[in-house]
């Protein structure tokens, strides 16, 4: 298996991504992997070279010198302009074939503009989704689309359902997910046409197991283990619950400081503290699939370090090993077929 890194994207640059691999090598046997890395070859050498090789993996190295994607860079400047940056380089190799996967911590927009030109999507899909994983009260969530498609037709959220069900079967090794529109409320009454045109494809289809309409509490009450929206609305959650997040920990540091007595609870529950913040925190549950595309294509956090890009890693690695665009295409084809037969007995 051949995994591309684009190593010089994201905040940390090689910083991140090398100490990344080093940290999955460390964890998993790689024997079976290698690594092609795009970017500046005295960098990455550099940075290989501090970390030591007491960890074995291997690697072959791509030199794009200081050819970046910048993170201000507009999707549309960075599909005229990329050629020969690390993202554009990364990307091409799994685009022909010659890995099997792709991950990058670079700009987002310009990163999903080039996986959708280059590797192309799945036929039958309009556009890819955003995927991520969230922790719920008995286990993980599956959302999506988290901000590459901010209006979404009924087709869109429809094809979206079948997506996240192909990614839950190989993240959540689940055979038959739970799947809820995301809406204002539960009532059949509430939402857009398009969520209640979705409703009504899904509620028919014999493909999934469709729950119906979940509400913005149902993300970590683990009521279902797929949340199907449009990602203008995913992105708004998604964002609003890492804030969230941020605020209680930081509210809980403040007053586990704030007398002597509340630093001696603090010592009580540290091991139950320490857990929840495992729980919660983004590095540990990074690594986010551009779902609908030909290929394997990861994005991990701009932000991410060592930890995160090791976990996207294996985000990278698992859908890799599984039937995941296999899954996906049979599933549209289905539900293509299904829409065809209803359109023409109307």
């Amino acid at each position: 298996m051949k995994i591309a890194i684009d190593v010089m994207g994201g905040d940390l640059g090689a910083v991140a991504t090398i100490s990344g691999i080093y940290r999955y090598a460390l964890e998993n046997d790689c024997s079976g992997i290698f690594f092609e890395l795009f970017g500046n070859e005295k960098i990455i050498t550099s940075r290989i070279t501090d970390l030591g090789r007491s960890t074995a993996f291997s690697y072959g190295i791509h030199d794009t010198a200081d050819n970046v994607v910048l993170g201000s860079e507009k999707p549309t400047h960075a599909l005229k302009n990329s050629r020969g940056t690390s993202m554009f380089e990364a990307v091409s190799h799994v685009a022909n074939g010659k890995s099997d996967a792709v991950i990058s911590s670079g700009n987002t927009g310009a990163y999903m503009a080039l996986s959708k030109m280059l590797i192309g999507t799945i036929e039958g899909i309009d556009r890819p989704a955003i995927v991520s994983v969230f922790p719920n009260l008995n286990g993980k969530t599956i959302m999506l689309d988290l901000g590459a498609n901010t209006d979404c037709s009924s087709t869109k959220l429809i094809q979206f359902a079948f997506m996240g069900q192909a990614v839950a079967k190989v993240l959540l090794r689940l055979n038959n997910p739970r799947i809820g529109l995301l809406n204002i409320g539960t009532e059949r009454s509430k939402g857009t046409s398009s969520l209640e045109e979705a409703y009504n494809f899904l509620e028919k289809s014999n493909n999934v197991n469709f729950i119906g309409f979940v509400e913005g509490t149902d993300i970590t009450s683990g009521a279902v283990d797929i949340i199907v929206t449009d990602g203008f609305s995913g992105n708004v959650a998604l964002k609003s619950m890492e804030g969230t997040l941020r605020y209680i920990v930081n509210f809980l540091k403040d007053g586990f400081r704030s007398s002597a007595f509340s630093k001696v609870g603090y010592f009580l529950c540290k091991k139950i503290f320490g857990s929840l913040t495992n729980t919660i925190d983004p590095m540990r549950n990074n690594g986010a699939p551009f779902v609908g595309l030909k290929k394997i294509s990861i994005k991990s956090h701009g932000n991410s370090d060592g930890i995160g890009f090791a976990t996207a890693i294996s985000v990278a690695v698992r859908l890799a090993r599984s039937e995941f665009i296999k899954n996906i295409e049979e599933m549209i084809s289905k539900a293509d077929e299904k829409d065809s037969n209803e359109s023409k007995s109307c």
